[in-house]
């Protein structure tokens, strides 16, 4: 692997983990009680909102993180190792903090196809800069 496909992983995975972690801490400051939504045992409607809005922040996270990946030079290989990554972290979190179980296995589920998605739309955006008449 040569340096510019290791800084792709090194940056979109950095873009996930930043972009996320700046969106929980935006969710923190608007919402407070979302900090404490992962030691509870029983969810309220409002938690369940506060619940999917960390579910999108991260989807969203990984988007731009596929988007940056494929920007960088990453290809195939380089995106699974990202996605691997971010998989390993959020299964490290759902260990040390156990409830509640749909959120993390619905989290898990959307990593591949978040980061393919920033992926897919980093192609169509280089294919209209590059054809800007040609449709698709």
């Amino acid at each position: 692997m040569n340096f510019r496909k290791i800084l792709s992983v090194i940056i979109g995975f950095g873009t996930i983990g930043l972009l996320s972690s700046a969106l929980a801490k935006l969710q923190g400051c608007l919402f407070p009680t979302s900090l404490q939504l992962f030691k509870q045992a029983t969810f309220t409607a409002d938690d369940m909102l506060q619940l999917a809005i960390k579910l999108a922040s991260v989807y969203i996270s990984c988007i731009a993180g596929g988007i940056v990946t494929a920007l960088c030079g990453g290809e195939y290989r380089q995106q699974r190792i990202v996605v691997v990554s971010i998989i390993l972290i959020i299964i490290w979190l759902w260990i040390s903090t156990i409830h509640p179980f749909w959120f993390w296995a619905l989290l898990l589920m959307g990593i591949l196809p978040f980061v393919l998605i920033g992926v897919k739309i980093k192609k169509l955006i280089t294919s209209r800069i590059k054809n800007p008449g040609h449709r698709s």
